[in-house]
């Protein structure tokens, strides 16, 4: 959906924001190191464990995806090929087709379906312990096909929670593919899925008229790291998600160490593996 001048341009634009307040103390220190998906993952949490260090909150092992190509994602690419570069910041849909009110909580297209049915194969060698969505239609129906294998639907053996979250669903406003339906529907559609207790039937988050700031959208995405994913008692999680968000993380919240192969865009459905480690910082260290 997005290039990356769209991201500059988004970058340079941020005085466009639905909170302008003052970012949160980032206490807990989180670095991210890439894992081949063939690895024992048993072993790095072991691993990790027998390492004695008093700094050390917790490790997890994180399948982060991103969704399969949406009806937004080929609305972008119709306009590409007949010359028209989208403009994500125009409110005229001729050149930003996300702002039309068809495109409400974009879902999958055909093809976007396949892509995700295409990494099932992968997902079910990871072995998560529990699945968390954002609540965007794509994202439910892209974690649906990846990871069948662990639906409720499937053995009763492969049963684990499925939990929608909204500290991981896309930046949030100005944009009509980014609005979440209300939470009635969603529930009506997939009844196996657990909600966070925080959401609201009406998607309250989204803003008509502005974009979400870097800082909020950072804040969300630290939140959610060390508040729900360090706190919850699985060790072995899959997020699925979104491409903004996950490069976000990736670029402003987590220490990747320079890897570019993980700062680097998501591919359409792709998963990576990461050993996310959390640490408390030394209370000198200024907030990130």
């Amino acid at each position: 959906m997005w290039s990356e001048a769209d991201l500059l341009k988004e970058k340079a634009k941020m005085n466009k924001a639905i909170d302008d307040a003052p970012p949160i103390p980032r206490n807990i220190h989180i670095t991210a190191e890439l894992l081949d998906p063939k690895s024992s993952f048993s072993d790095v949490l072991s691993d990790a464990e027998n390492h004695s260090n008093d700094d050390l909150v917790t490790t997890k092992i994180v399948h982060f995806q991103r969704h399969g190509q949406g009806y937004h994602n080929l609305l972008g690419d119709v306009l590409r090929d007949v010359g028209i570069r989208p403009d994500i910041f125009s409110s005229d849909p001729a050149v930003n087709p996300w702002v039309r009110p068809e495109i409400v909580d974009s879902p999958l297209t055909d093809l976007g379906k396949r892509q995700c049915e295409g990494q099932r194969a992968v997902a079910s060698t990871l072995n998560p312990e529990l699945v968390v969505v954002s609540p965007l239609l794509r994202a439910i129906q892209t974690a649906k096909l990846s990871f069948a294998d662990y639906c409720a639907t499937s053995t009763d053996e492969m049963n684990i929670p499925w939990i929608a979250h909204e500290g991981c669903r896309e930046e949030i406003g100005w944009l009509v593919c980014n609005k979440r339906r209300k939470l009635s529907e969603i529930k009506a559609e997939f009844p196996d899925l657990q909600f966070d207790i925080e959401m609201t039937e009406e998607d309250t988050m989204w803003d008509p008229s502005n974009f979400e700031s870097e800082s909020h959208k950072g804040d969300r995405i630290y939140t959610f790291l060390v508040d729900f994913l360090a706190e919850r008692p699985e060790q072995n999680i899959a997020v699925v998600c979104h491409s903004a968000w996950l490069s976000h993380m990736c670029n402003e919240v987590l220490d990747c160490n320079g890897n570019e192969n993980l700062t680097s865009w998501f591919d359409v459905s792709e998963i990576r593996s990461m050993k996310l480690t959390f640490s408390k910082k030394a209370p000198n260290n200024e907030s990130s």
